[in-house]
């Protein structure tokens, strides 16, 4: 039998009592042009993307692999998904301080 742990809290995950969710995650660089006469050329970027893959080594696709893309995967117990669901960057969410009105 699998068992399943929260990738945040590192609680276990009943399967009978407590659903599993499931967050894939995928990064990749924005390659965005640099300026506007690079939008109007017609190369083909896809060929120019492959030619670039086959000239690298096995080392320097090493270096710059997770800096160009990543796919990670995590199981959430529920109450950490609702976490996750509310804030899924992570910012800092600033306290909310009441007034009165004086």
């Amino acid at each position: 039998m699998i068992h399943h742990s929260c990738d945040r809290c590192k609680r276990v995950i009943d399967p009978i009592e407590d659903l599993r969710y499931v967050v894939k995650l995928e990064v990749q660089a924005a390659m965005d042009p640099l300026d506007a006469d690079e939008l109007e050329d017609d190369r083909d970027h896809l060929m120019e993307i492959q030619e670039i893959l086959e000239r690298l080594d096995d080392s320097d696709s090493d270096l710059i692999g997770d800096d160009v893309y990543q796919k990670r995967r995590f199981d959430l117990c529920p109450e950490c998904y609702r976490q996750f669901i509310k804030n899924p960057v992570g910012r800092e969410v600033p306290a909310h301080l009441g007034f009165s009105q004086n």
